[in-house]
């Protein structure tokens, strides 16, 4: 979540910083610096702390996050060399989920946003529910129930299409999600598609991260996402190389088509739509409203 996002809900909800700081037990003189502008890299902990207070219908604020002595010494600027070494090592070491997450708690109390890698992000035991941007870890939340269906069928209907066509499509990968570093000389921003095709073998043959850009990127799109998926992750995509991107908007039912390869404005549509997979060349047809049929007959109008 951006700053600017938590700035425009303090107002909304009318606190002041002795109440933010009071809430989430971050240091009144860390919240001054954060809202006031001076501080525009907060650590991870200190950053997740304030959504949990201002946005605590979208995060899970239990245990640690919310635990006010611990985000208080996570606030501090205390690490030297010798303890980020040191943190790093027991990190990346054969250790229990006890160990790793422990040590990911070391790890993000020395670390400034911004300045994570996608080495550390890779190894995060949290990394299903987070992406790096610039060196910016980033809380995805957990998908809705409608969001997960959403993708589990478009990458169902994408996997069944793939196999149908011509067989330069033989190697294409369709994936739901998958860590990707989209752009391979970037190594400050790995991402989490909510489905992707991927037709170069180079690119995901480590089995554990595709490196590269996709051909083709589908978001589906939350309340809480919509201007990271519209922004933020949609320059990475285009910037990286990605082919085709769709945006799915569950809640209006429409779906935006970008077709960065060639160039064209992006094409919108409804959950009744044929959509044609543009890096396909037209041979693999998506048909939404049996997807939004199925959707609809599972969950209600």
């Amino acid at each position: 979540m951006w700053i600017e996002d938590l700035i425009e809900r303090k107002k909304e909800l009318g606190y002041t910083n002795e109440m933010i700081s009071e809430k989430s037990g971050v240091p009144l003189s860390t919240v001054n610096k954060i809202f006031g502008g001076i501080t525009t890299r907060p650590r991870y902990n200190t950053l997740q702390s304030l959504e949990c207070v201002l946005f605590p219908e979208k995060h899970d604020c239990r245990e640690a996050a919310i635990n006010k002595e611990l985000v208080r010494n996570l606030s501090l600027d205390y690490a030297d060399s010798v303890e980020e070494d040191s943190a790093l090592s027991e990190y990346s070491s054969e250790s229990s989920a006890a160990e790793r997450k422990h040590s990911y708690e070391k790890v993000v109390s020395w670390k400034n946003q911004g300045e994570f890698t996608v080495a550390e992000w890779i190894n995060l035991p949290e990394r299903s529910y987070m992406e790096l941007i610039d060196g910016f870890l980033y809380d995805r939340n957990s998908p809705t129930t409608i969001h997960q269906f959403i993708a589990n069928e478009l990458c169902t209907e994408l996997t069944i299409g793939i196999r149908g066509v011509s067989n330069e499509h033989r190697d294409c990968l369709v994936l739901a999600p998958a860590a990707v570093q989209p752009d391979k000389d970037d190594d400050k921003t790995g991402l989490i598609p909510d489905v992707l095709i991927v037709c170069d073998r180079e690119k995901y043959k480590d089995g554990e991260t595709i490196i590269g850009a996709p051909d083709f990127v589908a978001e589906v799109m939350s309340p809480s996402t919509r201007r990271y998926d519209q922004g933020h992750k949609f320059n990475k995509y285009w910037k990286a190389g990605v082919r085709e991107y769709w945006i799915v908007d569950p809640e209006n039912e429409e779906l935006w088509v970008y077709q960065f390869e060639k160039g064209i404005p992006p094409e919108s549509y409804s959950f009744e739509d044929r959509i044609p997979l543009g890096i396909s060349g037209g041979e693999i047809v998506i048909d939404f409203k049996s997807i939004a049929d199925r959707m609809r007959r599972l969950f209600g109008e």
